[in-house]
């Protein structure tokens, strides 16, 4: 060699004079769990991915967007992956089977829960209005076809 540097280190060396370091997001490491998993979940049924993009009030820390899809692995369950993009960088989550089949579990009695509530304040307001219409005289639905026949 001449002791000129070839084009690739020229073009590093401007790149680092730049701030620009594009080779650390190519640069192979090893996988980590979310890679693991995701490519074990690839060929199972799953569903498309959602992009959700999430401002707190008033913009205070920023804007995230969050990517979720959920596979459904035979024998094991329903396996989610969460990709989370924000001011702090990128974060990668993979819940397993067993936290999506408690997360499932935690939402449904919450809907149990709300049912039963609403279901006894509709029961409530339905004997309240009944009482108040036998107070005013008036006869229920069911009756009243009854009452027509009789009067005719």
């Amino acid at each position: 060699m001449d002791g000129r540097p070839t084009a690739e280190e020229a073009t590093m060396a401007r790149d680092d004079d730049r701030g620009n370091d594009d080779r650390q997001h190519f640069r192979a490491t090893e996988p980590d769990a979310f890679d693991r998993a995701y490519g074990q979940a690839q060929g199972f049924p799953h569903s498309r991915e959602a992009v959700i993009t999430a401002a707190n009030i008033m913009g205070i820390g920023g804007v995230r967007q969050y990517i979720v899809q959920t596979f459904r692995v035979p024998d094991f369950g329903d396996t989610t992956f969460i990709t989370i993009t924000g001011p702090e960088g990128l974060t990668r989550v993979h819940l397993p089977p067993r936290v999506t089949s408690t997360m499932a579990a935690q939402r449904e009695a919450l809907n149990n829960a709300d049912r039963k509530r609403w279901s006894a304040e509709a029961s409530a307001r339905g004997k309240a209005r009944a009482a108040a219409d036998k107070a005013a005289g008036k006869l229920p639905g069911f009756l009243r076809s009854k009452a027509k026949k009789e009067k005719a």
